[in-house]
């Protein structure tokens, strides 16, 4: 990929440059590589280019009109890696003073050795600084927007299989399946609110903290009847980016009459997260009866203040990952009143 790399800095520096500094045409050839520039009037009018890389072929025009440069790029294949790569992140540029249309359409976009997204389209507009962008697939498995709304930029994100996506950005692995929505206020790639809701989704009996999941289920009796303990009914969380760092905080996850609520701090940079949390293991079954005289005098006036709930941290540095349980925490009232606000 280091050849694609030099042919995107060379067109981007031939964006760059004074539109007259060229009187011919100009063409440049090399085995798998090959790069045309075409001049009208000693101007430049289109630059044209295609480059060939094992089984990846890339193809590019630029066209400059008065006041616009359209960009197009077709690719046949991609791994999703490599496609973050090149991902446009334009923030401001006092160097141009033309709108740029920018338009990739990619064949296949790989994200896992079993899941792929189909015919993809990703188009965005700069224009003294970022404008909007939507990215899709033609079976509408993924989407991804930011448009213009009320003098502010919405974000909007929507993938059919939640599991993929959290692999493909090297979240999580152990998450399999469910639908995935996100919501957010957009100002530059580094600085942006996100709410990113997740429904009907499993936990890998391969995950670290597997055990620590089926233990908080033990008094689950439905799912232990139907042997579904790694089932979840719903995934939110609230997210916050400044610069490298993600906060998330009164994030909830829901599985039968369990529920999680965790905050904490990822900088996946520097491969670090800490994450702390607290689960309660009869969370549904309290929603479900807390009109129940009986159970009121037990719980107290606040029934959504259960008794049982235990504390949990979590700490990820580099490739390893180191999971507290404080059982100790069992009996501590009032633990879980954050994971409640769903149902307000």
């Amino acid at each position: 990929m280091l050849k694609f790399k030099y042919i995107v800095a060379l067109l981007v520096f031939s964006l760059l440059l004074p539109m007259k500094l060229y009187s011919y045409d100009f063409s440049y050839k090399l085995n798998n590589q090959e790069f045309f520039l075409d001049f009208n009037d000693g101007q430049i009018n289109e630059i044209k280019f295609s480059y060939f890389y094992n089984n990846q072929r890339n193809y590019g025009v630029i066209k400059y009109l008065d006041n616009e440069i359209d960009i197009t790029i077709s690719t046949n294949e991609i791994e999703f890696s490599d496609f973050k790569k090149f991902f446009p992140k334009p923030q401001k540029n006092n160097n141009l003073n033309k709108k740029i249309n920018f338009t990739w359409e990619i064949g296949e976009l790989i994200i896992s050795n079993n899941y792929s997204l189909k015919s993809n389209k990703l188009n965005f507009v700069y224009e003294d600084g970022f404008e909007s962008m939507i990215f899709y697939d033609s079976n509408k498995e993924f989407e991804f927007s930011i448009l213009p709304q009320d003098g502010d930029k919405q974000m909007y994100m929507f993938a059919k299989n939640a599991g993929q996506f959290f692999y493909a950005q090297k979240i999580s692995k152990d998450i399999i399946g469910g639908a995935l929505i996100g919501k957010g206020n957009f100002r530059r790639f580094d600085d942006y609110d996100l709410t990113i809701k997740v429904k009907d989704f499993s936990i890998s009996k391969d995950a670290k903290y597997y055990d620590l999941i089926a233990t908080s289920r033990l008094l689950d009796v439905f799912s232990l009847l139907q042997n579904n303990q790694d089932e979840f009914n719903y995934l939110e969380v609230p997210i916050t980016k400044r610069g490298n760092v993600f906060n998330f905080d009164h994030a909830i996850m829901l599985g039968g009459t369990v529920a999680f609520s965790f905050k904490g701090e990822a900088i996946p940079i520097n491969k670090t997260a800490n994450v702390n949390g607290t689960y309660g293991p009869l969370y549904l079954f309290e929603q479900n009866f807390k009109d129940v005289p009986f159970l009121s005098e037990l719980f107290g006036k606040n029934v959504e203040e259960s008794l049982l709930a235990a504390d949990f941290k979590v700490k990820k540095n580099g490739s390893e990952t180191e999971f507290i349980f404080n059982p100790l925490s069992i009996l501590t009232p009032g633990k879980t009143r954050n994971i409640f606000d769903i149902w307000e």
